[in-house]
């Protein structure tokens, strides 16, 4: 089968949310096809985005402004001690 009938499978299920059922139909593969298929495309991207999405603070040594001016977002960030 070839990249662009994978991809278009995959991006079928994904923008249309369909189920796996009615991606067979619409393509005529077995479910064993379209999930091995789906990996397949699924596995790819994530290695490709690994290589195009890198973090600005590789470390994460400091905090985005937008997160520490927000308590909504800060509270998951604060340092929690237990005492005993």
């Amino acid at each position: 089968m070839s990249v662009i009938k994978k991809v278009a499978m995959f991006l079928f299920t994904i923008v249309v949310g369909v189920s796996n059922k009615e991606v067979q139909e619409r393509f005529q593969h077995s479910s064993e096809t379209i999930s091995k298929c789906f990996k397949e495309v699924l596995k790819s991207l994530c290695l490709f985005i690994i290589e195009v999405i890198k973090p600005v603070d590789s470390q994460f040594t400091s905090t985005p402004r937008e997160i520490t001016m927000n308590p909504r977002y800060m509270s998951h960030f604060k340092v929690r001690r237990i005492s005993f």
